[in-house]
């Protein structure tokens, strides 16, 4: 009997879901009517309404949401939010969960995957559904059950690989890992048939469905992962040469589809059902449909008290070329070590909050946003870093209305953008890049910054510091911080790229009023208290011209004392994080080998 159970344990964990828990689930889902028999399958797959209901709940349970703030995948040098045990390599076994941690249907990905196998067996044996609903829907679940996959191997290498729907009683569930080179060929063979099947463009009310131009970025994005460092670091160039081919004909679909790179970066994520935009999870303010990332985002004084996340660091602050384009260690980008903040790229104060920067939050036009030492419009627990992110804040939405609860809905209903056309661009300059092709990488990235308002000056854009693959890697990776900051990409990129060890101790840069300035709103004669309004309510710092050195100087002492957020801490991140372990739940399964590397792990996830 122990054997028996154990056997439909393994069984069930393999399946990703037993066929119990899979007609609990679509029963609930499609019907909400009683129905002890289960799902009735003839039915089912005669039906584009039932099946759309399927093909909706599969987005849900597949489709990216917002980075978990302080999550293993979100933790960098760019935010305040990590994950400690990622940064100081006390990471273990059981710590990478992506991939299940039981057979439910929403904790364990392998049901997604199911999900995705009985669809496309279900709507190809069905005579009902008319070509073109066959094609729609089966090129949706390719490419859900791909990107399914994508997700697992780029944190873990080969899985074990299932493509046909299985059920508890099959005896052949003994699954082990295939190697990375086979995952990655079935994810390529499903972004192909995708890519064939799928539409160019969706109606309007069916926008946040895959089209065929996203199933080939996507299948780019696969080939440059399989190509890049962690799963290359003996840096085959067949591999980059694929690559190359793949996000070559995905650029050219894009461009030939009618997608680019919005004028305005700022809007990125403030308008919504943009060109630019490839795979989107939607939101609206809605009950069940919202989220509080903004809330928690915004500074204290403009939100309901859950403020204090997405703190930029003063290492991404550093990041950020000048205007010009030239990195701020160039002796000619004319970088202003104290005002750092004039006369950088644009892209800088479309995501950056420092302090005196005006910010209209709340639909404040004048509102300039104060974070020194002892202010009183913010709390000193939530200035962490000494700037905030401005990318996911609606300036037109009140802090009241900022908010989200689940119960009742609200917050900016700001949809999650996975992937948009700029990543496209730079996929395509990094394998021009490593296949020989300077100059063809320097034209795609001259977009972004192009678009982004760097100036070309003397330097192309900054572009002539890269004369060689070497240094022109180097650019990419940083273009790629600055285009994507906070969008939960560096973590991804540094792994990618095998560049872990460039992540460094997080600084804050806190800065304090210089006598005769002083925060606050005393008395003491002489002294000049920046919070105290005068009679007709005007604060002494509201009227200071920050950019006037005399003035910043006059009132702040500088340059601040860089606080280190480790602490006492060291950042350790060892190459074992290169591909992690499947956790515990998976290892009761015989046929599964655990990740060299790890205790016991004999597996090789970079073949």
């Amino acid at each position: 009997m122990l054997f028996t159970k154990y056997k439909k344990t393994a069984k069930a964990l393999l399946l990703g879901i037993g066929v119990s828990s899979l007609i609990t689930s679509c029963k609930r889902d499609f019907f909400e009517i009683p129905d002890p028999n289960g799902l009735d399958d003839a039915i089912m797959w005669t039906d584009p309404g039932a099946i759309n209901l399927f093909l909706n709940r599969t987005y849900q349970l597949v489709m990216p949401q917002w980075p978990t703030l302080g999550g293993i995948h979100n933790t960098s040098d760019e935010v305040n939010n990590a994950n400690t045990a990622f940064l100081y390599g006390t990471l273990a076994e059981n710590s990478v969960t992506d991939i299940g941690t039981s057979t439910s249907i929403t904790a364990n990905r392998y049901a997604d995957i199911r999900r995705c196998n009985v669809a496309i067996e279900s709507i190809n044996n069905s005579t009902s559904l008319s070509a073109a609903d066959k094609s729609n829907l089966k090129g949706q679940f390719f490419f859900l059950r791909a990107y399914t996959y994508f997700k697992l191997v780029r944190l873990y290498g080969g899985v074990p690989l299932v493509l046909k729907a299985q059920t508890i009683n099959d005896d052949n569930l003994q699954v082990p890992r295939a190697k990375t080179s086979e995952c990655v060929a079935a994810m390529v063979a499903d972004l192909d048939s995708a890519a064939l099947l799928l539409p160019r463009t969706w109606p309007a009310a069916e926008r946040g469905r895959v089209t065929s131009a996203a199933a080939r970025a996507v299948k780019g994005k696969v080939l440059l992962y399989w190509a890049s460092p962690q799963f290359n670091p003996n840096n085959d160039q067949s591999r980059w040469a694929a690559a190359y081919t793949a996000n070559k004909e995905a650029y050219d679909t894009c461009v030939s589809h009618g997608y680019q790179l919005l004028s305005n970066y700022a809007n990125i994520f403030l308008t919504e059902d943009h060109n630019e935009v490839l795979l989107v999870r939607k939101y609206t303010a809605s009950k069940d449909l919202g989220h509080n990332i903004e809330n928690v985002t915004r500074p204290f004084s403009e939100s309901t008290g859950g403020s204090g996340s997405n703190q930029p660091t003063w290492n991404l602050v550093q990041a950020y070329t000048m205007k010009n384009g030239l990195p701020i260690s160039d002796l000619s980008s004319e970088y202003n070590a104290t005002q750092f903040w004039l006369n950088r790229d644009p892209r800088f104060d479309a995501t950056i909050a420092y302090n005196g920067v005006t910010w209209p939050l709340s639909g404040k036009a004048t509102r300039k946003q104060w974070h020194y030492t002892g202010v009183l419009d913010e709390t000193a627990g939530t200035i962490v870093t000494g700037f905030y992110c401005r990318r996911f804040c609606n300036p037109t939405v009140s802090a009241a209305n900022a908010v989200y609860n689940s119960n009742s809905g609200g917050g900016n209903g700001m949809d999650w953008i996975e992937m948009r056309f700029a990543e496209v661009i730079l996929n395509l300059a990094e394998c021009a890049n490593e296949t020989g092709n300077l100059t063809e990488a320097k034209n795609m990235v001259r977009l972004t910054r192009q678009r982004a308002g760097i100036i070309q000056g003397t330097a192309d854009y900054g572009l002539d510091v890269a004369t060689d693959k070497a240094s022109m890697r180097s650019l990419i990776l940083n273009e790629r911080q600055v285009e994507f900051a906070l969008e939960g990409m560096r973590n991804f990129d540094l792994r990618r790229t095998r560049n872990l060890q460039l992540i460094t101790a997080r600084l804050a840069y806190k800065i304090a009023p210089k006598p005769p300035y002083y925060a606050g709103t005393g008395t003491v004669a002489g002294r000049i208290y920046l919070d105290k309004p005068d009679a007709f309510g005007v604060r002494p710092r509201d009227t200071a011209n920050l950019n006037n050195l005399s003035v910043y100087t006059a009132m702040f002492s500088v340059p601040p004392t860089l606080t280190n957020l480790e602490g006492s801490n060291t950042i350790n991140l060892p190459d074992r994080y290169y591909a992690y372990p499947l956790p515990n739940i998976f290892m009761q399964t015989p046929a599964i080998q655990q990740t060299i590397g790890w205790a016991g792990g004999t597996f090789n996830p970079f073949e």
